[in-house]
């Protein structure tokens, strides 16, 4: 019987997927493992190590009772994702957890695991030698260092032995800084990009191409420019495929696109290499002094810009857009509905999202704004209209809850690529 398991779930998906080619890649036999969305089957199979890996939102579902059954199996718990990279001693004291990974996991997570075959699954001195693992040792919290891995596309976003497919990471890192946001500050400023050829072979195994990046149009540059001949490369790279009957999505989800990347020339791109005719852009605020506040870099003169070009080459127009922003006044609001409204004057279609305060970002420590009776009936009555997508309304509890969170349990981050400057 395997004595390591991945709980797999519908929101971890796509980093297993990825962190199983790479164990694999390096020589780990993933016959080893069992991997599973069934928490059932982990329970009844009784391994001796599972791994973890979620958001901080997700910490109020069923994460706990889980914890609680497999520590009473006696199971060595390790997590990672975003919750555990910014909040190690919460996870660790609070969540139940033995091990939280801090980082990029692709090294670290078949080095530990070969660590804890060889030293029966127990915490021992073994692990200090591991960059990138927060843990108690005698009763005292070592964290080992950030793992960073530079060259992340060395590992392949798959594995072979096992039938898994995800959308691929051509792109890790965003050099924007969003103070709202934590990919810049966990996966790091520069931009990162897998090579064209890599891109080619693994989207073979997907019969709808889809790639995972913070600006899809920015794959080959630094981050903050656009690369024209690079955009057009991977493109163009990606039509044999398109021939044998696969279907190229860019753009859109699961990634989306930066609006002033949005002009004529990658528009024309897509017309001539994509499938898809919709495509996703961040508004975010419909007031430019917000967007400044939150270090969005672009204006909303970017955002009808790219509006207005979307429609004019027949794309439909996917903007989001964030309610309840810090320091938030009601005029801003009355903005933002201003923009949201002109943009579906045009027929495009708006996401709207509440803000929530997220460990290890600039903003972990800001309050949420209350919505403006104006903003909350127009929410609304979009919504009830089908103009609005979105889970803002459900946002606005979870956001109260994070809130709590980290008043109570705030942690200064130690662990990211960037600095993290509280500016609330």
């Amino acid at each position: 019987m395997p004595e390591i398991a991945v709980r797999m779930t519908k929101r971890n998906h796509n980093a297993f997927v990825h962190l199983l080619g790479a164990l694999e890649s390096q020589g780990f036999d993933l016959g080893e493992i069992i991997i599973t969305k069934d928490f059932r089957e982990i329970l009844k199979a009784r391994p001796k190590v599972v791994l973890y890996s979620f958001f901080t939102e997700e910490i109020w579902g069923a994460l706990t009772e889980e914890v609680r059954l497999l520590k009473e199996k006696g199971a060595l718990l390790v997590a990672g994702g975003y919750h555990a990279i910014a909040m190690p001693k919460h996870t660790l004291s609070q969540l139940g957890f033995d091990i939280a990974v801090i980082g990029e996991g692709e090294e670290v997570l078949y080095r530990l695991l070969t660590v804890l075959k060889k030293t029966g699954y127990r915490i021992t001195k073994e692990l200090l030698d591991i960059r990138g693992l927060a843990f108690y040792l005698n009763g005292e919290f070592v964290f080992t260092g950030f793992a960073k891995v530079e060259d992340f596309w060395r590992f392949p976003p798959y594995p072979e032995s096992v039938r898994l497919i995800s959308p691929i990471e051509i792109t890790r890192g965003c050099p924007f800084g969003c103070y709202y946001c934590q990919t810049p500050y966990i996966k790091g400023l520069r931009m990162r990009h897998r090579p064209i050829d890599q891109i080619v072979k693994y989207s073979r195994r997907m019969r709808d191409m889809r790639y995972i990046t913070p600006n899809a149009f920015a794959y080959g540059s630094p981050g903050a420019i656009l690369k024209l001949n690079k955009l057009e490369a991977l493109l163009k790279a990606l039509q044999p495929l398109r021939k044998e009957g696969r279907r190229l999505y860019y753009g859109t989800f699961p990634s989306e696109v930066r609006p002033e990347f949005v002009i004529p020339e990658t528009l024309e791109l897509l017309i001539d290499y994509a499938d898809n005719r919709r495509l996703a852009i961040g508004a975010q605020s419909g007031d430019d002094a917000m967007l400044k506040a939150m270090h969005r870099i672009h204006r909303i003169e970017h955002v009808q810009r790219a509006v207005e070009y979307m429609l004019e080459y027949g794309f439909e127009p996917v903007v989001d857009f964030i309610v309840g922003l810090p320091n938030e006044s009601e005029e801003s609001q009355r903005k933002s509905i201003e923009l949201m409204e002109w943009v579906m004057a045009r027929g495009g279609k708006v996401r709207a999202h509440y803000f929530m305060p997220l460990p290890g970002t600039p903003w972990a420590r800001c309050k949420p704004s209350p919505l403006s009776e104006e903003m909350r009936k127009f929410l609304g009555r979009m919504a009830a209209k089908g103009k609005i997508e979105g889970s803002w309304g459900n946002q606005i509890e979870l956001s109260r809850k994070l809130q709590r969170l980290l008043e109570e349990f705030y942690e200064e981050p130690m662990s990211h690529t960037v600095p993290v400057r509280n500016v609330c």
